[in-house]
């Protein structure tokens, strides 16, 4: 939403600052500590210490593949996006060129920003790929995707 924006450094490429976007959580993520830390799944970018479900998902690969042999970072630049299946292959090219992860050594990357959020009732774009709307969804304000 667009009160849920990537706050300043803490770890972000300035090209990534102010910019919005509306996120489904999905599990809690018990590898992952802090107040309000969570991961954004994106294909290529390390599957840290849960290494096997893509490669169950879409056989024929090995659970390199995923992640350019690197389960914490994952792929070093664009090109490795290439080692994914073809249905991943997108989603991994948006962590270069809108996450700006690297971008031709301009500013540093981005690596677990800060951000600004708060919660919304998840948008129907989410649930239908995701299959599941939180309980108490109701309770929260809908959100205009047509500003995105």
């Amino acid at each position: 939403d667009p009160n849920n924006s990537w706050g300043g450094w803490g770890g972000s490429h300035p090209n990534l600052v102010n910019k919005s976007m509306i996120i489904q959580v999905t599990n809690i993520g018990y590898d992952v500590s802090g107040d309000h830390s969570f991961d954004i799944q994106i294909p290529g970018a390390g599957q840290g210490i849960f290494d096997q479900g893509c490669k169950k998902q879409f056989s024929g690969y090995k659970s390199g593949d995923f992640d350019c042999d690197n389960n914490y970072g994952g792929c070093g630049d664009i090109s490795g996006c290439e080692r994914l299946p073809k249905a991943l292959r997108e989603g991994c090219k948006w962590r270069y060129d809108w996450y700006h992860w690297y971008t031709s050594g301009v500013g540093s990357p981005t690596n677990n920003p800060y951000i600004d959020f708060r919660r919304v009732k998840c948008p129907s774009q989410l649930t239908g790929i995701s299959g599941s709307t939180p309980t108490d969804d109701e309770s929260y304000p809908a959100v205009d995707t047509d500003a995105y």
